[in-house]
This record gives structure tokens, sequence and C-alpha cells, in this order.
């Protein structure tokens, strides 16, 4: 199988080290140079590298991986579809909604495989909730409302570069903290169901002197009655990444950070559910492990262009 990597930023080089690492030697790269990782010539050696996204289809790659900035998402999807090409797009789909029917229809046409990248879905916590909560009601109790909280510094993501220059600081990349940070949204849909409505605050503080939102507030009404409150911010220092479900026999706390899942009963009472060993690159090389089988095997993948198109029109980001 032949990948072609849109972008070598530091997600575009992450998912090409798991490439690597699944054996997968058969990759070229699409960069237009603007990369400021410090290792990337050490991480591209021995890669066959195309200035031209054009030319860099003309080697009939198997798979697209896109991983540029998000604005740019959609306009390499339509022409690597074109092509012929599986799609592995980097979250979010994109920051409009312009142009994804024609993707869509394409994708449809060429009986494409398309995956949107959202790791949270293989992070072992994560699916032990949705598995809990699909066949252990009766022990943990009915889910009722669930409250997630993501903050982050934005200037320490990327210590190598001018936060301010990044995609998810820049309006006309796509970014903003709604849709950088819109892993939440996104997992509790994988846990809960479908989504009927949600509704959104968010405001942009300028404290960090960027253009876009900082800080987004959701309230999320699913299809099963379920209430969710989802707060994203890139103020937060030290960084908070949790979650609390409360059912009608206790709560569930977790904490990203702190590796720890949590059951709390009605007296008190603790339950943990051990995750030991844990590495966050695990979610993101089990996400292309997974990707690759539901191509090798015309499967569907855990989260497809149909749905994260639906997923774009919730946020209402047209």
């Amino acid at each position: 199988m032949k990948f072609l990597v849109c972008g070598v930023g530091s997600i575009g080089l992450r998912h090409l080290r798991n490439l690597k690492l699944l054996g997968q030697e058969d990759i070229i790269v699409y960069s237009t140079g603007k990369s400021v990782m410090v290792d990337i010539k050490e991480e591209l050696e021995g890669l066959k590298i195309f200035n031209s996204l054009e030319e860099a289809l003309k080697q009939k790659p198997d798979v697209c991986m896109i991983t540029n900035p998000t604005s740019m998402h959609t306009n390499i999807a339509i022409k690597a579809a074109n092509a012929g090409c599986h799609l592995y797009i980097e979250k979010p789909l994109s920051h409009n909604l312009e142009n994804l029917d024609l993707l869509q229809k394409i994708v449809d046409e060429k009986t494409l495989t398309t995956f949107i990248t959202y790791q949270f879905r293989y992070h072992p916590h994560i699916n032990k909730l949705k598995e809990i909560f699909e066949t252990s009601e009766e022990k943990y109790g009915q889910p009722l409302y669930v409250t997630t909280e993501w903050s982050e510094y934005l200037p320490d993501w990327h210590p190598w570069e001018d936060y301010k220059q990044g995609y998810s600081a820049r309006k006309d990349l796509g970014g903003g903290v709604l849709l950088t940070q819109i892993h939440p949204m996104n997992y509790l849909n994988y846990i809960f169901g479908d989504i009927k409505d949600v509704k959104i605050n968010k405001s942009a503080t300028q404290v960090l002197d960027i253009e876009v939102d900082d800080i987004a507030d959701l309230l999320i009404s699913f299809k099963n009655g379920i209430s969710g409150h989802v707060h994203i911010d890139f103020l937060q220092k030290p960084r908070v990444h949790t979650m609390k479900i409360v059912t009608s026999k206790g709560r569930f706390e977790w904490d990203y950070h702190q590796n720890s899942l949590i059951f709390v009963d009605m007296n008190s009472q603790k339950e943990y559910f051990v995750n030991e060993g844990f590495e966050r690159n695990d979610m993101f090389v089990s996400m292309l492990k997974d990707f690759i089988e539901c191509v090798d095997m015309n499967k569907r993948t855990k989260f497809n262009l149909n749905e994260a198109i639906e997923e774009l029109k919730l946020l209402k980001e047209e």
C-alpha cells in the first residue's frame, strides 16, 4: 500500500513515524517546505518529497493522509479522491461546509474508505465507558448528564514555533479553539450516540493576542435524552482534561492526564479501572492500524466522511 503524507508539521510527522512503526515503507510526501519542525530533515531522509500535489498524485498512492492546516483539507481531499485515494484526514474535517457535498459525491462514486482522525475513539478508558453504557447499565446506572473540560495553554503546545503563527491561532487557516479542540464533543458522541442539538457560546478574549476564539462552551442534547456540557479553552495552565458522568447509581470521574477512571457509587465506594502502560501514541498507532485494516477489508471506519460532515453541520460553522 502506497501512502502520500500531505503536510509534515507535528501531526504529519507523527503519522509518518507510525506508518514506519507498522512496517509501511512505501511512503511519499507532499510538502510546501514551510514546516518549522526542527528534526524534519532526519525524519524525511530517504523519502521522495514533492512540492506539487499534482505530481505527488501521479505516483498513484493508495492512501492520502491530509495533515495540512484545516482550511486546506477540502481542496486537497477532492484532488486526492479524484485520483482514487482513500482518505485519512486530520480532524476537524474542514473549517466550513464549502464543497463537502462534492467531496462526498466523489467518495461515494469511487467507493473510497474515509476516516477523520479522532484518536480518543481509541483510548482504553473511552472505550471502557462506551462498553459500560452499552452492556452494564444495570450495575452502574443510567447515564443522566456529562460534563467535560479540556483546557490548555496554547503557547505551550509547540515550543519550537511562534504560537501566533500556528494554524490553531489563525482564522485564515481554520483555527480557533472550537474546531481545534473539538475532541470532547466527538468522543461523547461515540460513547452516548447521536447528538440532537448543540448550543455554542464562544469568545475571543485576546489575552494571547490571537484573532480566533479561545474559549468555547457547548451545551449538547443527545437523542437518548442525556445532557452534556463541554468547556474548551486555550488559556489554562496547568492543563486540564477531565470528564464527569453522573448516573442514576453514582458517577464516573475521568482524568486523562492522570490516566485515571473511577466510579463512585452513592455510598462513596470507589471502583478503579486500571489502564497500565498506556502511552499517548498508542491511540494514534491503533487508529492507523484500524484504518489500514478497513482499507484492506473494505470495512467502515469508526468516523467517516459523512459522519464528519454531519458533525460540522452541528457546529454551524458555515
